[in-house]
C-alpha cells in the first residue's frame, strides 16, 4: 500500500473511532451506533477505493459479525450473511454465465453485426443502430464487455472516415448507450439487483416482467434524448458512411445451445407471472446446463465478476443493517425529511444519487442510497426504482464508469467532449427520472 492510501486509512480509522464518541450520536442505541460507524467506513472506503470496493463489502461483513451482533439485540450471525447469496445475487450470477457464454461463441458478435448491417447509410441511422444495439445487448450483459465489443466493431469505421464530429459522436454514443441499456432489466446493472431485494424484504415483490414494463418506457425515452443531443453537438459532415463487416461465421452445435438456452431462459424470465418459478431459480438454468454439457469450463466459472457478487452482497447486508438497528429511521428524523414533501424528498435522494455514481461505483452508491430512501414511509416502488435508475446516470467523466473509460481510451475523446454532452443528458436524465418515471411508476403501479 503507498504512503497515500496508508494515510486515507488511518484517516478514516480514527474519523470512525471520534464518531462513535460525538455526542451527536449518544443519543442512539449503541446498535445504532455501531450501524453508523460501519456505514461512515464503507461510504469513505468506497469513494476513496483505499481497498478493492469488493473489500469493502467484506469489511462490512466482519464488522457486522464481531462489533454490531453483539450489539444488536434479535439479530443472528446469517441476518448479515444471507444476503451474500440471495435470491438476487443467484440471479445475477446466472445472468453473469448467461453473458460468458455468449461472449465466448462470439453470438454477441454476429448479433450485433447482424442488425448493424441493416442501419443504413446515413450517419444519423448509423449512430442510433449502434446505440440501440449497445443498449439492448446491455440489458443482458455486462456494459464493460459489450461496450468494448461494440467499441472494436467501430474502430475500423471510423478509421476510414474523416469526419471528428462522427467519431466522437459515435464513441461517446456506444458508452453512454451501455449505461442506459443497463437501466432497462433487473440484471442489467447491479443497482437494479439491489433495489428489487431492498423491496422484497419489505415485502414487494417485483418480477422481471415487472421490472421491464416499468424501466423500459425510461431506457427507451434516455436513448432517443441521447441521439438526438450527440446529433446536435457533433453534426456529421459526411453524407453516407457504409458499414463493410467480414462474412459472418456459422453458428456451431455448441453456438445452437447457447442460443436456443438463452432464449429459453430470457422467455422464463419474462412469463414468471404465469408459471410462478422465481427467477432466481429460472437462473440456474443456464448455469446447469453450459457446465454440465462442457459448454463452459472451470476456467469460465472462474473468471465470472465474482468480485462484484461480493460487492453486492455487503451493499445488501449494509441495507439489512440498517432496518434491523432502526438507524433508517434516526437519519430519517435527523436529516428533516419529515418536513419535506414526498416529490421533494426523491429530489433529494436523486441528486445525491447523480452526484455520488459520477465520483464512485454504481453499485457502491445504489448501497448507500436504497436503504435511506426504503426507511422513508412513501412509495417503495417508486422511491427504490428512481434512486438505482439515478445510479445509472454515469455520464461526466471517463472515470465515471468502465464503457466511459473504454471510450475514452481510444484517444479519439477529449474529456471535455464527454463532459460537456454529459452533464446535459445526465441533467435531462435527472429531470425524466423525477417526472416521467415517478409518475409511470404511479400509473402503473405494483
Amino acid at each position: 500500500m503507498n504512503p497515500r492510501k496508508l494515510n486515507q486509512l488511518i484517516f478514516i480509522t480514527l474519523l470512525a473511532a471520534i464518531s462513535y464518541k460525538l455526542p451527536l450520536f449518544l443519543d442512539l442505541t449503541k446498535g445504532q451506533r455501531i450501524n453508523l460507524v460501519i456505514f461512515l467506513v464503507a461510504a469513505l472506503l468506497w469513494i476513496t477505493e483505499v481497498v478493492p470496493l469488493f473489500v469493502t463489502a467484506l469489511i462490512i461483513l466482519f464488522l457486522e459479525a464481531v462489533w454490531l451482533k453483539p450489539n444488536a439485540p434479535g439479530t443472528s450471525l446469517s441476518t448479515y450473511l444471507s444476503p451474500f447469496f440471495s435470491s438476487v445475487i443467484l440471479l445475477f450470477l446466472g445472468g453473469f454465465v448467461l453473458a460468458k457464454a455468449l461472449e465466448t461463441y462470439k453470438l454477441d458478435e454476429i448479433f450485433a453485426k447482424k442488425i448493424l448491417q441493416r442501419t443504413g447509410t446515413k450517419p444519423s441511422s448509423v449512430l442510433f443502430g449502434f446505440m440501440l444495439v449497445t443498449a439492448f445487448l446491455s440489458m443482458w450483459m455486462s456494459n464493460t464487455a459489450i461496450t468494448a465489443l461494440m467499441i472494436a466493431v467501430a474502430l475500423p469505421l471510423v478509421r476510414k472516415i474523416d469526419d471528428k464530429n462522427f467519431t466522437k459522436a459515435l464513441l461517446i454514443g456506444i458508452a453512454f448507450s451501455a449505461n442506459i441499456g443497463g437501466m432497462g432489466t433487473p440484471i442489467g446493472t447491479p443497482p437494479n439487483a439491489i433495489a428489487m431485494e431492498a423491496l422484497k424484504s419489505q415485502g414487494v415483490q417485483l418480477s422481471f416482467t415487472r421490472w421491464l414494463i416499468l424501466a423500459l418506457p425510461l431506457t427507451l425515452l434516455l436513448l432517443l434524448v441521447t441521439w438526438g443531443i450527440l446529433s446536435i453537438f457533433f453534426r456529421s459532415k459526411a453524407q453516407k458512411i457504409e458499414i463493410k463487416f467480414e462474412e459472418q461465421p456459422v453458428i456451431e452445435t455448441k453456438g445452437k445451445v447457447v442460443l436456443i438456452t438463452s432464449l429459453v431462459t430470457a422467455l422464463l424470465w419474462l412469463t414468471a407471472e404465469v408459471h410462478k418459478i422465481p427467477s432466481s431459480i429460472v437462473a440456474l438454468i443456464p448455469i446447469i446446463v453450459y457446465f454440465s454439457s462442457g459448454i463452459l469450463e472451470r476456467k469460465h466459472f472462474n473468471s465470472l465478476s465474482w468480485d462484484v457478487l461480493i460487492l453486492m452482497g455487503g451493499g445488501l447486508s449494509l441495507g439489512k443493517a440498517f432496518g434491523v438497528t432502526g438507524l433508517s429511521k434516526w437519519l430519517v428524523h435527523s436529516i428533516g425529511f419529515e418536513y419535506m414533501s414526498q416529490y421533494a424528498v426523491l429530489a433529494v435522494l436523486v441528486i445525491i444519487t447523480i452526484v455520488l455514481t459520477n465520483f464512485m461505483s454504481n453499485t457502491s452508491t445504489a448501497a448507500l442510497v436504497i436503504p435511506l430512501a426504503l426507511s422513508l414511509e412513501a412509495n417503495p416502488v417508486a422511491f427504490a426504482m428512481c434512486v438505482a435508475l439515478s445510479a445509472s446516470a454515469s455520464m461526466l467523466l471517463p472515470v465515471s464508469t468502465p464503457p466511459n473509460a473504454i471510450a475514452y481510451s481510444s484517444g479519439m475523446l477529449r474529456v471535455k467532449d464527454m463532459f460537456k454532452t454529459g452533464l446535459v443528458v445526465t441533467t435531462l436524465m435527472g429531470i425524466l427520472i423525477l417526472t416521467f418515471q415517478y409518475f409511470w411508476v404511479h400509473l402503473i403501479g405494483i
